[in-house]
């Protein structure tokens, strides 16, 4: 069986029908909006990259993903933090805070089945 293409079905390929390349989404600028008061938040390349919080004594920058970066003095400190999930500083505290995670859940899981073997083996003497 051979197949057979005909030219009537093929879209010839424009540049709006592909998408933006890996450098350009990489260079693209950051744009700001102030959302509230207190409240900024970072688009680039036409998506969602982040936003800076006012707290209390500072600002705190989050990534896409609203995992936060960091706690800052100023405004402009926390706006050039911002960085993409796959920063290297992200992601060894994303690495970090899982491992973690799963220690102290393990801590969790030992110390439930240390109980129950211990009111299983304390059940016929009660």
């Amino acid at each position: 069986m051979t197949l057979v293409s005909h030219p009537s079905s093929i879209e010839p390929v424009t540049t709006s029908n592909r998408p933006a390349p890996a450098a350009a989404t990489a260079s693209a600028r950051t744009m700001w909006a102030k959302v509230d008061t207190g409240f900024w938040v970072a688009h680039r390349a036409g998506e969602y990259f982040g936003c800076v919080d006012q707290v209390a004594g500072g600002f705190v920058s989050r990534d896409a993903h609203g995992i936060p970066i960091g706690r800052y003095d100023a405004l402009e400190a926390a706006k050039s933090s911002l960085r993409s999930t796959t920063y290297p500083l992200n992601t060894a505290r994303r690495r970090r805070a899982e491992r973690v995670s799963l220690a102290a859940a393990t801590a969790v899981g030992v110390t439930a089945l240390g109980f129950a073997l211990t009111a299983g083996a304390l059940a016929p003497f009660l």
